[in-house]
């Protein structure tokens, strides 16, 4: 299986992959800032057998894909190479007290949208950054972390946008999960109430059944979690496995009026690979892309 990226393409790519293990192989590198040569253990590939409502994905996987991180200055390989102008700012940014300080207070995701930063990185890919970074922070960390990648991602998808489309309607689905995650469970019922007669409407493409859905029933789900005032981390349901499929929706539940909402799609099975980061804004695939592409590049291996 190809290591797993991000984004709406690799979702549906994802509905039909066969299903591969997590694997390690240890890879050589030289460090873009520094030159420090060094081997490292590197994840290969993982398998998704399914996702938390946040993105973060579940199963034989580590989820944020690990980033490879040069033991000397802590330097993050988030790409396979650099231009000079890049190269110059981050070696002052990595060498900084600032950064080194990062280095013992903060996780790898949150360091590696310093990183975009300094590099002017595209928004969309700093906020794919940050909401990786709230998948590894710790309590104490996870509402400051939350509160960035929030920020980061409604300004990607502003509430009043006219031009929405699936990508608008995800990201807006993950700014309805941090209000749930924070307890801010009124903003939260007011964005998922708005956003459930949308779905149909919204997601196109030759798998759109399946991802509205999906869509849908984790909506009514979000609405259920709130009901019961759970803000809890949680894993999302799987409106299209088999089981699932069987049993159908509940009379009269929240699940039954997502499943009104797509009465004409018929369930079906949803393959195990599905990763769990649906349609999370694609250019947010940088640092996991990249990293794949060194380590293919280094190791002398295609796809795995």
């Amino acid at each position: 299986m190809k290591r797993i990226t991000m984004g709406l393409g690799v979702l549906l790519a994802a509905l039909a992959a066969p299903a591969a293990a997590m694997t390690f192989m240890t890879v050589d590198y030289v460090c873009p800032i520094g030159g420090e040569r060094f081997s490292a253990s590197t994840m290969g590939s993982g398998t998704s057998f399914g996702h938390f409502l946040d993105g973060r994905a579940h199963g034989a996987i580590q989820s944020p894909w690990p980033l490879v991180e040069c033991p000397g200055n802590g330097f993050l390989l988030f790409r396979e190479a650099f231009d000079k102008t890049e190269l110059e700012a981050l070696g002052t940014y990595v060498q900084s007290a600032d950064y080194q300080r990062l280095r013992g207070t903060e996780t790898s995701y949150w360091r590696l949208a310093q990183l975009l930063r300094v590099v002017g990185a595209p928004a969309a890919e700093q906020a794919g950054a940050l909401q990786r970074a709230s998948w590894q922070a710790s309590p104490a960390q996870y509402p400051r972390y939350v509160a960035a990648a929030s920020a980061a991602f409604a300004r990607q998808c502003p509430d009043g946008q006219a031009a929405r489309d699936g990508q608008w309607l995800y990201c807006q689905m993950l700014l309805g999960e941090w209000e749930r995650r924070l307890s801010r469970f009124e903003p939260a019922r007011a964005r998922f109430n708005g956003l459930l007669p949308q779905v149909q409407a919204l997601v196109t493409g030759p798998d759109r059944e399946r991802v509205a859905r999906q869509f849908a029933a984790e909506i009514a789900q979000q609405l259920q979690l709130i009901d019961a005032g759970d803000s809890r981390s949680t894993m999302a349901v799987d409106a299209n496995a088999p089981a699932a499929a069987a049993a159908g929706p509940a009379p009269g539940s929240v699940e039954d009026a997502a499943s009104a909402a797509d009465a004409s799609a018929a369930p079906v099975g949803m393959a195990a690979a599905t990763t769990a980061d649906v349609a999370a804004m694609a250019a947010a695939a940088a640092a996991e892309a990249a990293r794949e592409a060194d380590a293919d590049a280094r190791a002398g291996e295609g796809d795995r």
